[in-house]
This record gives structure tokens, C-alpha cells and sequence, in this order.
């Protein structure tokens, strides 16, 4: 079971009081993934948000749709994530059916916790405030990603025009 000082630390938790977090701990299941698997691929659909506790995990995305080249090649990695800073993804699995937005490898053996839509919506109907935080934290989390994805599209709108121009 994960300890509850170390719920306290990560982000989609943050503001639920020791009560809340007592009463999510068994909700959050414990999956371990080894070096070099995929823990979720891109266009897939998933029910589930994880947190990595351990390890280090790249995520990936194919940036060249519509061509038959071997994804390794075309695929680029946008972001390397470490258990230390307990990172979460795959924050869309709880909140509806929508396609997985990139691939997350297993860069060394992970300990990863899950928590999925149908345990979260059954700690939500008991739990009001606490699903409140985790919905408003992830509404955080996925702001400043699509953030961060619009600078990156803008930079790389500002080099395909360098590149046309030449």
C-alpha cells in the first residue's frame, strides 16, 4: 500500500486531508512494468491514471502520421520522467474514453500505482471534496500540458517557415 506521506507529495492529490487520503489508499493498486515495456501506447484507449514511484519511463510520440516508416525512427521522445518527483499520466484514462496521446516506455524497472476510472468514480460518490481536488489538480495538470504543447507547436511552425524560406 502506498504510505500516506508519500500520497501527500504528489500533485493530483494535493489539498485532501489525511482522512481523504486514508480512504483513497486502497484504491491505488500497485503494477510493476521492466525495462523496456510499454506502460501505455499511443492511440489506445485506457482506464486508468498512473503514478510512478520508481524508475524512469520516456515519453514518446510519433510525430510522422500517414507514412509507412518504422515508428522507431519517426518517433521522438518529448519528456524523460523519474519516480523521485512521483509523476502522474494518462490522466485522460479517468476521465473518459479518449485515445492515449503518447507512449510511455520503461527506461528501467518501474513500480508504478494506478488508479482507475471505476475506482475513482467509486471513491468520488463517497469521497465529494477529495474527487473535487483530483479533478481540479488534473484540470491543472492537463492545462499546463496543453501549454507547453502549444509553445512546442509554435516552435515548430516557426521552423518549418525558417526552412521554406530558404
Amino acid at each position: 500500500m502506498l504510505e500516506i506521506e508519500t500520497i501527500r507529495k504528489i500533485s493530483l492529490f494535493k489539498g485532501m486531508d489525511e482522512e481523504q487520503i486514508k480512504a483513497l489508499q486502497p484504491y491505488l493498486k500497485q503494477a510493476s512494468f521492466p525495462k523496456g515495456s510499454y506502460i501505455l501506447r499511443e492511440n489506445t484507449t485506457g482506464d486508468q491514471i498512473f503514478i510512478l514511484v520508481e524508475g524512469t519511463v520516456s515519453v514518446t510520440k510519433d510525430l510522422v502520421k500517414g507514412f509507412d516508416e518504422d515508428q522507431a525512427s519517426t518517433e521522438k521522445v518529448l519528456v524523460t520522467l523519474k519516480g523521485s518527483s512521483l509523476p502522474t499520466f494518462g490522466e485522460n484514462g479517468i476521465l473518459g474514453h479518449a485515445p492515449r496521446n503518447a507512449n510511455v516506455i520503461a527506461k528501467s524497472d518501474c513500480v508504478l500505482y494506478t488508479l482507475s476510472k471505476n475506482d475513482f468514480e467509486s471513491f468520488a460518490a463517497a469521497n465529494f471534496q477529495a474527487a473535487y481536488y483530483i479533478m481540479l489538480n488534473t484540470a491543472r495538470v492537463l492545462s499546463q500540458r496543453l501549454n507547453t504543447t502549444d509553445e512546442n507547436l509554435v516552435k515548430l511552425a516557426t521552423a518549418l517557415y525558417i526552412a521554406v524560406q530558404q
